[in-house]
């Protein structure tokens, strides 16, 4: 006994990205090294307080903590993440 299965054809799957998953890696990759940019900033206010580097740029307010750039370092690498694997989401369908 021989059973077929017929399968209705469906619309074809286009290997091309739309313009939303380049935009996400164009963005993605300008992320990083914002948020290596916001550790080094962090890194320099905590010398800055242990009288090692020169003065800190940021002397009074939010920004002359080195806690809030650490946090918008990791902020900044997390939205980097999430955009790159949105981007990485169509390209693995071609």
């Amino acid at each position: 006994m021989i059973v077929r299965i017929r399968f209705h054809i469906g619309p074809r799957v286009s290997g091309t990205r739309n313009i939303d998953s380049k935009l996400a890696y164009a963005i993605a990759s300008l992320l990083t090294p914002a948020a290596l940019l916001c550790v080094v900033v962090a890194l320099w206010r905590l010398l800055a307080d242990l009288n090692v580097a020169s003065e800190f740029i940021f002397r009074h307010g939010l920004l002359s903590h080195w806690q809030v750039w650490i946090a918008l370092g990791v902020t900044v690498q997390t939205i980097s993440s999430f955009l790159d694997r949105y981007g990485r989401r169509f390209q693995d369908q071609s």
